[in-house]
């Protein structure tokens, strides 16, 4: 009998994340050229459905406000226990009977197990928990862990991945914070790493230059023109046109990636095209057909570096520079991962030119680290499979072996990492603090709406017919005993 498996992951969002999308196709495709059926989770299962061509199921969406979350978790908990029953009708009773018809759960690759995204991380404890009711093994596959976590979010992280049978990691970090948490993980590369690429759309030249960049808020919009400027002086160099490809946002609809793309092409003179979100693994092989990638989301790096492309990483804050220093230092590339703010300081420019001058020496590299890295990705999911099937096995999945590490030549380098450390370090304290007030606040939130239910139901009660006559004999009781 053929075995089937339930993928989580972040698939069918109202909004089309590439990325997200491409990690659940990897998984599905490694489990099934591996003789395994899969059941995709997904907020959209019939979009799903079109897009992977395998059965879905309707994912559990957890409320945003985290006192909120922690009950809904504590509920499915206490129901799975025996101790109180969920309503009729909950839509987590739906997916204990989803599960029930698998064998095994995959937790597909990501970056939100954190508070930042602490509804994902709230729905894949769950989802983990209903597994594990069922006695069904369970995997977690190529996760970035925190930065950012309260302390009861930590609690639930470790819950759920001391429920796994294997853990796996796509940062040194990551790595080091399962560590303190006491969970084992292994260190290993992105789930998305090896996506087999679809149809491509003719690109406006043989070669270019990829430009994925996330929309910039705040103190960063003035950012956008320096881009453009630098983008221009880059093609005086290369001769190559840029081809923008967003990774989030709904088709040829404005928003997301395309706004700020277009805002980056109002102040070029240089050749440019601006792409439309297309699905996952078109996106994969027009990121890894470029010839320079320059990026502030994490996926086009995983596309490019896994087809030998030179990357250049623009980290918007302390999340974002954990994956994409992290990434790139899989392949020994964490030079080439500069704070966004450095684009003020005059160091996108000069570490543009060193690796367009050295790309030949980059993609050598790449190269020689590339044979390691996918022998890694085949033995993980060797191992995820022997767990589902009791399948022998050479040996448990160890961590990813290490890479000669690519150093940059420039002045540039040691500047942007100066900076780094000031900008990261403040960007983490201050996403901390942030989940720790969003917490707090929900708490708030939630006491002032009991309290206001508890003084609507007080004035409802003191304006009823039958208070008010209560009130009224109580008053002419009074003046009775008074005579």
């Amino acid at each position: 009998m053929t075995l089937r498996i339930a993928v989580l992951a972040d698939l069918g969002q109202d909004t089309y994340h590439a990325g997200d999308e491409a990690m659940g196709h990897a998984a599905a495709d490694e489990l099934r050229s591996r003789g395994l059926q899969v059941l995709m989770l997904s907020r959209n299962p019939q979009q799903t459905e079109q897009l992977f061509g395998l059965d879905a199921a309707p994912a559990l969406a957890f409320p945003w406000p985290p006192a909120e979350r922690e009950d809904y978790l504590r509920r499915i908990r206490a129901h799975l226990a025996g101790s109180a029953e969920l309503p009729a009708g909950d839509p987590a009773l739906g997916l204990i009977s989803e599960l029930g018809k698998c064998d095994g759960l995959v937790i597909a690759g990501g970056g939100n197990l954190n508070s930042r995204y602490g509804w994902l991380l709230y729905e894949r404890a769950a989802v983990v928990a209903i597994a594990r009711s069922l006695n069904m093994p369970v995997v977690v596959s190529g996760q970035t862990l925190g930065p950012q976590l309260s302390a009861a979010d930590t609690v639930v992280l470790a819950d759920l991945l001391r429920a796994a049978e294997l853990t796996s990691v796509r940062e040194q970090s990551s790595a080091e914070l399962a560590r303190r948490i006491g969970v084992p993980a292994v260190r290993g590369v992105d789930d998305a790493s090896f996506l087999s690429g679809g149809r491509t759309f003719d690109p406006p030249e043989p070669r270019y230059v990829a430009v994925t960049i996330s929309p910039l808020s705040g103190s960063l919009e003035n950012l956008y023109a320096l881009l453009g400027a630098e983008l221009d002086a880059l093609h005086r160099q290369t001769g190559l046109p840029v081809l923008f490809l967003p990774h989030v946002g709904i088709g040829d609809e404005d928003g997301w990636d395309k706004s700020a793309h277009a805002r980056i092409a109002e102040s070029m003179s240089s050749p440019f095209r601006l792409m439309p979100v297309l699905t996952a693994r078109e996106t994969a092989a027009l990121t890894a057909g470029a010839s320079l990638i320059v990026t502030s989301r994490y996926h086009p790096a995983v596309f490019g570096l896994s087809r030998s492309v030179p990357v250049v990483g623009l980290a918007v804050d302390d999340y974002s520079a954990v994956r994409l220093k992290g990434v790139l230092a899989n392949w020994g590339l964490d030079d080439f991962v500069l704070p966004l703010p450095g684009l003020q300081e005059g160091l996108l420019a000069p570490a543009l030119t060193e690796v367009w001058e050295r790309k030949e020496e980059v993609s050598a590299h790449l190269g020689t680290v590339l044979p390691a890295r996918n022998r890694w990705s085949k033995q993980w999911w060797d191992g995820v499979t022997a767990v589902f099937s009791d399948r022998a096995v050479s040996g448990p999945p160890q961590d990813l072996p290490p890479v000669p590490v690519f150093r940059a030549a420039g002045q540039w380098a040691a500047a942007a990492r100066a900076l780094g450390e000031k900008f990261y370090a403040q960007s983490a304290m201050a996403a901390q603090s942030e989940a720790e007030e969003d917490r707090l606040g929900s708490y708030l939130a939630q006491a002032h709406g009991e309290l206001a239910s508890l003084r609507a139901e007080h004035r409802r009660l003191v304006n009823s017919r039958t208070v008010k006559t209560a009130l009224s004999l109580h008053r002419v009781y009074a003046k009775l005993r008074r005579r």
